[in-house]
């Protein structure tokens, strides 16, 4: 038997079982999720809590004081952070901003492919965020948050993350990048909306792994837009995503109201938007 073939079974197998070993939720996201939950909690609560994660706490700080917020007086603290983020949305940053935490390899190909699942994601975010603000200024998609499409477009790609965990753990036998790719072709969208569901995600976040390679052929109009679409359209506008059979095109989702003009990808106004979330995520 190959080890491609191997990889496959050993990952469907335990699939099957429900004995694949799926990642946690990083600490810190997991503590603040939490803590969110819980009426008396307050913005010194979670303060305590992400102020021990130093990575989590310098990323939103950067993301307080961008253009994404709004900020105009610079924050200088995670608790001025905070306060211009807004209990409200924290939780749904925080967790978008931890997802690169969930797996960190030692072989040097599953790195590889890891930094490329990161990039991949962060490009994914981005571009949902740009769609979804488009959307907003049309006058569309009011039932959509920018905060949950940047979070969509982060955890789209999580299925990956058990792959590459087993590719490194057996690494003499599948850390090698022709069947990475194939296990990532075959599992990972399946392996994506089992971590949601393990991580309790809403069931509008759950799905948007199983529509990456192909979108939502059920989307009418941009009426109904939701984050599959988005983040599947996102994955086709960064090249994430190439289009399949059966699979939602670019052209389609122009057709359905999603963007308005076959150019919109390339307009210097989206493009610019684009670099900027891009580079507040790096």
């Amino acid at each position: 038997m190959s080890s491609q073939n191997a990889l496959y079974l050993l990952i469907d197998e335990r699939l099957k079982r429900d004995e694949l070993k799926l990642p946690g939720l990083p600490e810190t996201a997991e503590q603040v999720r939490n803590a969110t939950m819980d009426p008396d909690c307050n913005l010194h609560d979670l303060s305590h809590i992400i102020q021990q994660d130093t990575v989590l706490s310098a990323r939103l700080i950067r993301l307080a004081n961008s253009a994404y917020l709004g900020g105009r007086n610079k924050a200088e603290s995670l608790m001025q952070a905070l306060t211009r983020i807004g209990m409200r949305r924290i939780r749904t940053l925080a967790l978008a901003m931890a997802m690169e935490q969930v797996f960190k390899p030692d072989n040097d190909i599953v790195k590889m492919f890891s930094e490329q699942f990161i990039n991949e994601s962060r490009e994914i975010a981005a571009a949902s965020v740009v769609i979804t603000q488009d959307l907003q200024r049309r006058g569309i998609g009011h039932r959509l948050h920018q905060d949950v499409s940047l979070l969509a477009g982060m955890i789209s790609r999580i299925g990956v993350a058990p792959i590459l965990r087993m590719a490194n753990e057996f690494e003499d036998s599948f850390a090698n990048p022709s069947f990475i790719n194939e296990c990532i072709t075959q599992f990972s969208s399946a392996l994506g909306s089992n971590i949601l569901r393990y991580w309790q995600f809403t069931p509008n976040l759950v799905q948007v792994p199983l529509h990456f390679y192909k979108g939502r052929m059920e989307l009418d109009d941009a009426i109904t837009v939701n984050y599959c679409d988005i983040v599947h359209l996102a994955s086709l506008l960064t090249g994430n995503a190439k289009p399949k059979k059966n699979s939602v095109t670019v052209v389609e989702y122009q057709m359905r109201g999603v963007i308005k003009t076959d150019d919109f990808w390339q307009q210097e106004s989206v493009q610019e938007s684009y670099r900027q979330m891009l580079e507040l995520l790096s």
